[in-house]
């Protein structure tokens, strides 16, 4: 993927990190990301392609400082501004976000394929945010609460959801028309995702999820006739903002699992020539 890093906001950007009390962890720049770690412990993968997007066509100087302070409320919310449990509860869904070496995970992320990871977010007006150990205590409630919390509300967010059917010349895809496109994730694992989905596209069947934003699902034989869209969807989207992986995903009766990875992860490094 070579360095996606525009000088100027990727400067500014760790300029402004200590002064919110967050650390550099480690610079990716073949994703275009950081990985950082805030007081609390708590450390994310931040992506900067919005904010390094939003500055070349704006120009505002101003753009990564906003970017951190941002992404520094969301990793030091306080437990006073949470909403109580009863709230809550109906508010926190599954995710997926890129795996990552275990110090660097998110708070309870759980291995799912070779390149992505399961993890929790409570849903706010304002943004996402990832449940952590604290989040839990303040709640007086247990990992187990939260999951049960999850698959509730991925089952009834994908029963709301309309799944858009598209005929073509290589066979049918689906796609769900979400209102906040981010919970995509919380639709793949929803416990009831195989009876929704299951019987028009076969079971199992064939999923990609790129970024948080984009999940689509086809059967297996559509993949053999479509195989060459598919991997120039993939390439385009996972290259986004919020990546998730660049597997295509078997799912079925024995969970998700890796068939294969659809693009060169390494195109113009070393690695990949």
């Amino acid at each position: 993927m070579g360095n996606k890093f525009n000088p100027h906001v990727l400067h500014a950007v760790l300029e402004k990190l200590p002064e919110y009390g967050l650390e550099l962890v480690e610079t990716r720049p073949d994703e275009n990301s950081l990985v950082i770690r805030a007081a609390s412990g708590t450390v994310a993968q931040i992506s900067l392609a919005s904010v390094t997007e939003y500055y070349a066509e704006t120009g505002d100087e101003k753009a990564p400082a906003n970017f951190i302070a941002g992404i520094a409320e969301a990793l030091t919310q306080t437990q006073e501004g949470l909403p109580e449990w009863e709230e809550a509860r109906g508010h926190i869904h599954h995710a997926m976000c890129p795996r990552m070496p275990e110090e660097e995970a998110l708070p309870f992320s759980v291995g799912l394929t070779p390149h992505s990871a399961r993890h929790f977010i409570l849903e706010t007006p304002s943004s996402n945010f990832c449940l952590t150990p604290n989040m839990l205590e303040h709640w007086g409630v247990t990992k187990e609460d939260a999951r049960q919390a999850a698959d509730e509300n991925g089952d009834r967010l994908l029963a709301e959801t309309e799944l858009v059917v598209q005929e073509g010349s290589q066979g049918v895809i689906g796609y769900f028309a979400l209102e906040d496109e981010t919970l995509s994730a919380a639709l793949l694992l929803a416990p009831s995702f195989g009876a929704r989905v299951g019987e028009r596209f076969g079971w199992p069947l064939y999923a990609i999820i790129p970024n948080t934003r984009r999940l689509c699902v086809f059967s297996k034989d559509y993949f053999e006739a479509g195989e060459e869209s598919i991997r120039d969807f993939v390439e385009r989207f996972y290259n986004d903002s919020k990546c998730v992986t660049p597997e295509l995903l078997e799912v079925g009766p024995n969970g998700i699992h890796a068939v294969e990875v659809l693009v060169d992860m390494y195109k113009g490094t070393e690695e990949g020539e």
